[in-house]
């Protein structure tokens, strides 16, 4: 089938369980092995380490972001001790996740203890502008010199179809456009590992766009390096850096 020139970037993250049963992880792991369209895994301070020895032990690339609490803005001081416990676990550790209605704080703090890139619900501050342009049709800003955030897109309403069968379709991606998808929580199994039904129908979704040349999925902590290559894949062995 013929490859779309400028295809689409697609994100697909999900949220962990808290807590891990031993057969829920080799389940996962498996599971992971299994599939051909990244999932970014984000996990809260008290699974993240978990998460990572699973994914470790399944001799797979960990592709892990922390869930941040929204409680932990309040305070630089205790964000700066929350990232720093994450990075105890995954030393690599470059993207993060923040939910809900609350925007962003600390930036700066954040680029400075090597977080490249957060996921978020919503935008902050408009006076702060972005310090780097974003590709056209990518929902991000550059509000600190090192970090990026990305908005969520809501994901379409399903028509009459979906709504009654829980399989609602999404529309092909635009060529060219950011299209960063949260599935929210899963769910963790004794033999399925952790899951969500909404998570498994865009995997599939995900992974026809790419069949097709569409679309390429690709891990948050990707972002950055894309988003300094003007939304292209980074070239083999290039020299670029996210600002």
């Amino acid at each position: 089938m013929r490859r779309s020139a400028n295809p689409a970037t697609l994100v697909i993250c999900a949220e962990l369980p808290r807590q891990f049963q031993p057969a829920a992880v080799e389940a996962w792991v498996r599971g992971c092995r299994r599939r051909r369209t990244p999932v970014t895994w984000s996990a809260g301070i008290e699974s993240l380490a978990a998460a990572a020895e699973a994914l470790r032990h399944g001799n797979d690339r960990a592709d892990l972001a922390l869930t941040l609490s929204s409680a932990w803005l309040d305070s630089r001081q205790t964000l700066r001790r929350m990232i720093a416990a994450a990075r105890q676990a995954v030393p690599s550790l470059e993207a993060a996740v923040l939910r809900g209605p609350r925007p962003l704080a600390h930036q700066s703090l954040l680029a400075e203890e090597g977080i490249r890139v957060v996921l978020v619900q919503t935008f902050g501050d408009a006076a702060r502008g972005s310090r780097r342009p974003a590709p056209a049709g990518w929902a991000c800003r550059n509000p600190a010199w090192g970090l990026w955030e990305v908005r969520i897109a809501p994901p379409p309403a399903p028509g009459l179809v979906g709504l009654l069968t829980q399989w609602g379709s999404m529309p092909r991606p635009k060529a060219g456009t950011l299209q960063a998808l949260h599935a929210g929580d899963t769910v963790a199994g004794t033999s399925d590992g952790a899951t969500s039904g909404r998570l498994e129908r865009w995997l599939a979704w995900a992974e026809r766009r790419q069949a097709a040349g569409q679309a390429i999925v690709a891990p948050l902590a990707d972002l950055p390096a894309r988003l300094a290559n003007g939304g292209q894949p980074p070239q083999t062995g290039s020299i670029l850096k996210a600002a």
